[in-house]
């Protein structure tokens, strides 16, 4: 199945302090790294599996860049935003919060919290992608965006789905 995301690329690795920052934030927005009724936070295991930590140790492991990690953020205590935090060169994290699944209006309030955001790191953000279903799937979106070949930049609407796009030039 193909998966409705959108991909936050920030320059520099987030400490635990700057990742606590930007999941409070997010919490603002509604979409929580705390479980809304049992009180902890949940990574996935590679099979997909719900790890619970709590909240605080999710920061921490962040914070240390061991690796990539998947968390869920939360929107109600059965509605989740899967989050990927992977490192794809030295000096740029990425941020994948996948939104398959959700109504129409539980992506929108996840899509507004990842505009929110972004809008307060615009200096610490090198792209922000986003996928509608599957439209490219076949593209390699790090190479797009670490190497120059990113043929569009979009600005946000007021309306999901619609993205406004504008051709840019690479000179």
């Amino acid at each position: 199945m193909l998966e409705t995301y959108l991909s936050w690329y920030r320059e520099g690795r987030m400490d635990e302090s700057e990742f606590r920052s930007v999941t409070h934030h997010l919490a603002q927005s509604g979409l929580t790294v705390e479980h809304p009724k049992l009180g902890c936070g949940m990574l996935l295991d590679v099979a997909g599996e719900q790890v619970r930590l709590p909240v605080g140790r999710i920061l921490e492991l962040v914070g240390l860049s061991v690796g990539p990690l998947c968390l869920q953020l939360w929107l109600s205590a059965d509605t989740d935003v899967v989050c990927h935090v992977r490192y794809v060169a030295p000096d740029t994290q990425v941020l994948t919060f996948v939104l398959g699944g959700l109504t129409d209006n539980e992506r929108e309030q996840a899509t507004d919290a990842v505009q929110r955001l972004i809008q307060r790191e615009l200096n610490r953000t090198v792209a922000l992608l986003v996928d509608l279903g599957g439209e490219t799937a076949d593209e390699d979106d790090d190479a797009l965006v670490l190497y120059g070949r990113l043929p569009i930049l979009g600005s946000w609407t007021r309306r999901w789905p619609t993205w406004d796009t504008r051709a840019v030039s690479g000179n």
